[in-house]
């Protein structure tokens, strides 16, 4: 399944930051054939140093790829369907590290199929949250990378009403763990391709189902339902 996923990719449409040979997205396909195929430690040692090195994050600089976002539900795949547990745990590893990792400058965001200009770490998380059950299958491990998964929150609003005062108050549904107020985001309008502001959350309550009540301070743009915010920090976040 995992190679079918691989080959799936267009690996030639992701951009390489530095252009560097080491760093081209096919790089990190043919590293993880290796890592889906391999069979002893060394090989999968191998493979997982390739994606560790360039393309995919690049360990010693701290730094993710865009190529990462491609990569990650193949490497969630492995996680849940790895033939071996080193596979898997090299898998999670890689995992940690694309979403703990800095985007290059000018390459910290990407297009999903729910919108583009998407903060590459909550693009990220968003597919890690995707497959909880996968991941609390690896105890600790699992469990830690979910938590971080949940810091890069994402917020759908569904109803809005303006106050007198030229606040909002919005019913929305959160997916990630509640903040603290006040706090900045990036709003997302669905009438734009691009984020259209930053905004301020003066207040808010969720529940164990996601579903939240806000508070925005002043917005220049009509906000309608099905706007997006992300964590203000996220779209900043640069290598």
């Amino acid at each position: 399944m995992s190679l079918d996923a691989i080959d799936a990719v267009d690996w030639s449409a992701i951009p390489n930051p530095t252009w560097h040979r080491c760093d081209e997205p096919e790089r990190v396909a043919h590293a993880l054939r290796l890592l889906t195929v391999s069979t002893t430690a060394n090989e999968t040692g191998d493979a997982a140093s390739l994606l560790a090195d360039g393309g995919f994050v690049c360990g010693h600089a701290a730094m993710v790829f865009p190529a990462a976002h491609a990569a990650t539900p193949i490497l969630l795949d492995l996680v849940e369907h790895g033939q071996r547990p080193r596979i898997k745990e090299a898998a999670l590893g890689l995992l940690a590290d694309a979403l703990g990792y800095f985007p290059t400058a000018g390459h910290n965001r990407v297009n999903t199929p729910y919108g583009t200009d998407i903060p590459l770490c909550c693009a990220i998380a968003r597919l890690i949250r995707g497959r909880r059950s996968a991941l609390l299958a690896h105890g600790n491990r699992g469990k830690r990378l979910l938590a971080e998964a949940e810091l890069h929150w994402r917020m759908t609003i569904d109803e809005t009403e303006l106050q007198p005062d030229g606040t909002l108050t919005a019913l929305a549904t959160l997916e990630g763990t509640p903040f603290q107020t006040p706090g900045e985001a990036e709003f997302h309008s669905p009438l734009s391709e691009r984020p259209s502001a930053f905004v301020w959350i003066e207040a808010l309550t969720a529940d164990v189902s996601g579903t939240a009540c806000i508070q925005l301070g002043h917005i220049p743009y009509e906000t309608l339902p099905g706007s997006v915010l992300y964590p203000a920090e996220c779209g900043r976040r640069e290598h």
